[in-house]
């Protein structure tokens, strides 16, 4: 295994963030942990990276412990760890390629190779052109990629990813991640990347996990989670509705109703369009659902339903 974290727990005074954490991503794998925010994705990060210690449990990269909790500790500079932060972190008053090239000026590596390298990552992520420019003067695109690129240079085994794509425009976004992921996959290193997006992790992670409460629930392939959540929070966060029904939680896709037939029955809250479907925002009991729908509704109207695939919990 690339990254190897076992029963790791982490707590900043009285407050536990991660509870007997486990987590196993294979060699050249995109792993993306799935979560709201503060949950302990950027922890984990910076506990694989060695930023932070854990209080119990232990680390393994590449199967070798660089942190067991106690006497064992290998430093964040020889893990072989890049870091793409949420921020990117770049060096407001560096060029891009001296932001890039840091790590190995660091390190000592000389100055021929140093460029050699930079110009090898600038190249594989199309920046070349703008190496000479500082953080101020380049697109949020531009500055994610020098992030990037810096994290890459040094060829690390595994790759770390905080929220990487947040701060770049929704209208260039798809195509950015999935271009750098395509890059990181061709290279062959391990990854794991946070977020708290739903449909981001669903289109670049080869598997997910979805943290809540400082524990990984469910680990999987993302449409083996999407189909079979294992239990209500979840299938909440996977985007189904949860109604309480005799003690009982049912659980749907939005899009997976049949509108006029049926048992659920509710009062219309809201319609918004979407483009290719409304979204309805109704209320079926004591529950708020939506539902996507061919048809437009009208708000304080009746709605009657039923669901092509249904999923029954236990009631919490």
């Amino acid at each position: 295994m690339a990254v190897s974290l076992r029963q790791v727990g982490k707590s900043f005074g009285k407050l536990q963030v991660l509870s007997s954490l486990d987590l196993e991503v294979g060699k050249g794998e995109y792993f993306v942990i799935l979560g709201p925010s503060g949950e302990g994705k950027s922890t984990i990060l910076n506990i694989t990276a060695g930023i932070l210690r854990p209080d119990r449990g232990e680390v393994y990269l590449d199967g070798a412990l660089v942190d067991d909790s106690k006497s064992v500790y290998v430093p964040p500079e020889r893990r072989g760890v890049g870091y793409v932060f949420q921020s990117y972190a770049l060096y407001p008053h560096m060029t891009a390629f001296d932001n890039i090239a840091f790590p190995l000026k660091m390190a000592g590596w000389p100055k021929e190779e140093i460029r050699r390298a930079v110009l090898e990552v600038a190249e594989l992520l199309g920046i070349r052109e703008i190496l000479g420019k500082k953080p101020a003067q380049l697109s949020g695109g531009q500055r994610q990629r020098v992030a990037v690129a810096r994290a890459l240079v040094k060829r690390p085994r595994v790759l770390l990813m905080d929220e990487p794509y947040s701060n770049i425009d929704p209208l260039l976004r798809e195509s950015v991640r999935a271009e750098i992921r395509r890059i990181i996959k061709d290279l062959g290193i391990a990854t794991v990347m946070v977020t708290h997006d739903r449909e981001e992790a669903m289109a670049l992670g080869d598997r997910i996990g979805i943290l809540r409460r400082g524990r990984l629930l469910q680990v999987g392939k993302p449409e083996e989670v999407l189909a079979k959540p294992c239990c209500p929070d979840v299938a909440l966060f996977m985007g189904y509705n949860l109604v309480p029904v005799d003690g009982r939680l049912l659980a749907f896709r939005p899009e997976e109703v049949e509108l006029g037939v049926g048992d659920f029955v509710g009062e219309v809250i809201d319609v918004e369009f979407r483009g290719q479907w409304w979204a309805v925002v109704a209320r079926v009991g004591g529950a708020l659902v939506k539902l996507y729908t061919a048809e437009r509704l009208q708000t304080g109207g009746k709605i009657k339903f039923q669901t092509k695939r249904l999923l029954e919990y236990a009631a919490q």
